[in-house]
């Protein structure tokens, strides 16, 4: 689908089993490092033009902000978190909003550990396996942290108290620190994935964790832009079919299929230009350094160590630690405003800070070339290919919520429904079009009022545990009492 194909851990190619499980000689460690410093520099004066560009475009915008008086809602408790710390400790924000959080570890089928946040209400009976589980994965450069910067009002705690469920946060590979069994965070090894990834291993891997810890044979999914995109490429024929089993619910918020009419404007338009030789000069090692290195071809790791495999623009990393959390918050939505069209518009002012305490987070190289780089998402305009005659099971395919925003113009939602209806024979039980953008579903400050009902409704109707109940009572029912004899 793209130039790209990461190195896949088949069984010839183990840890200590040839080339991807060999350690590092003394040599390739210089040249990546030599590599990885003169990338460093290239992609961080990237990043500085992308945000001073971003900037300059943003200033109308701005000044209309500031001059706009914002809505004052009747439920806001102003007084209460004004003074909320700014923070990335997703259990702080739990705690001021009456909840707690407990840390759970996944490991996927190829190494990688995975931080699950597992909502704890306190007003829950304490078998709280009881409650049907919902799991819920974020989008591209974000965390779980992005389900619970809206107190209360967040979609996990929301579905926790009012709807009475275990409520999940899954997050994928490289987020909150999270490491490999193998390689460690330095290691180019360790980035050596896309969202092809994402779908074969870290999506199986929370669902099944959930499965086990709940013993509940299928769970509720709510995903969030790459987070339902990686679970349509899961479900897809070839790939991980059968996770549909075990599914009772896939709810897509701003499906991440189809590319919005935003990816056919600057930069998606110059970044397509990139083949994956010319991206590992700008994102990755260079791939030139070889030259000066004597016999590289005597080494079969070597094309690999100079590959460029690593996390996409690390300045952002470094910033996110260096820099206060205020202005880092005023750069990185000015960035990420322009460049994916999602604003504060429909926001409480004060919770923009803490959403970028969660944003960005550490994403690959390698992955970001597969959105944008030559034959990329942003060029084919979709994450499947669109000359198959069908891509899902539809013995398999979960029961699917769709919810859109009509001021999204990052995904394209219209185009997947078209899809849907003549060549998937899926069960489509709900479409809700919202006048919202791409981030509002959760960030919104009505959106308990705009979709979390709903998903209660979508819930409800389509767990497993209630309509197995309701087909016992109906066949007790059906069954005439016996007439005992005189």
């Amino acid at each position: 689908m793209t130039s790209y194909q990461p190195l896949l851990p088949h069984s010839s190619n183990l840890p200590g089993q040839g080339p991807y499980g060999r350690k590092l000689s003394v040599r390739n460690k210089i040249s990546l490092c030599f590599g990885q410093a003169l990338s460093f520099v290239v992609s961080s004066l990237c990043l500085f033009l992308v945000v001073g560009w971003a900037l300059l475009a943003s200033i109308p915008a701005l000044i209309r902000g500031f001059r706009k008086e914002r809505e004052v809602f009747e439920w806001d408790n102003h007084a209460r978190y004004r003074k909320e710390k700014n923070t990335c400790d997703v259990t702080y924000y739990a705690r001021e909003a009456g909840f707690d959080i407990v840390n759970e570890e996944v490991e996927t089928e190829d190494g990688f550990l995975l931080r699950v946040h597992r909502v704890v209400n306190p007003r829950h009976e304490q078998n709280d396996n009881a409650r049907y589980p919902v799991l819920i994965l974020h989008g591209l450069f974000q965390s779980s942290g992005a389900f619970v910067t809206s107190e209360e009002r967040s979609i996990a705690f929301w579905l926790s108290e009012h709807g009475g469920y275990q409520v999940f946060l899954g997050n994928t590979r490289g987020i909150f620190g999270m490491g490999h069994t193998t390689f460690s965070r330095s290691d180019p090894r360790f980035w050596d994935w896309t969202i092809r990834e994402l779908a074969m291993y870290d999506l199986p891997a929370l669902v099944n964790h959930v499965c086990d810890v709940t013993g509940y044979s299928k769970i509720a999914f709510i995903g969030h832009s790459q987070g339902n995109g990686l679970a349509f490429l899961s479900l897809s024929k070839g790939l991980r079919p059968d996770l549909g089993n075990k599914l009772s619910l896939f709810v897509a918020l701003a499906p991440a299929v189809y590319a919005g009419p935003l990816t056919r404007g600057f930069p998606f338009t110059s970044l397509c230009h990139l083949g994956w030789r010319g991206w590992k000069w700008v994102f990755g090692t260079f791939n030139q350094f070889r030259k000066i290195l004597k016999n590289p071809e005597s080494d079969p790791w070597f094309d690999f160590i100079l590959a460029g495999v690593l996390d996409f623009i690390p300045l952002m990393r470094y910033a996110y630690n260096w820099v206060p959390a205020r202005p880092f918050a005023f750069v990185g939505y000015v960035m990420f405003a322009y460049l994916f069209s999602w604003t504060d518009a429909h926001w409480l002012k004060r919770r923009k800070t803490k959403v970028f305490r969660f944003t960005p987070t550490p994403v690959s190289s390698a992955s970001i070339f597969w959105f944008c780089g030559a034959n990329g998402f942003a060029q084919r305009q979709c994450i499947m290919d669109t000359s198959l005659p069908q891509w899902f099971n539809p013995t398999q395919f979960p029961p699917l919520a769709v919810y859109y925003g009509g001021e999204d113009y990052l995904v394209d939602a219209d185009s997947l429904l078209k899809r849907l209806e003549n060549k998937e024979q899926v069960r489509l039980i709900r479409v809700t079009k919202l006048e919202c953008e791409h981030c509002d579903f959760y960030l919104a400050a009505n959106a308990v009022e705009w979709c979390f009902a709903p998903l209660v409704e979508d819930i409800e109707k389509t767990r497993t545990d209630i309509l197995q109940e309701n087909d016992v009572i109906q066949e007790r029912s059906l069954v005439k009492p016996g007439v005992g004899s005189a």
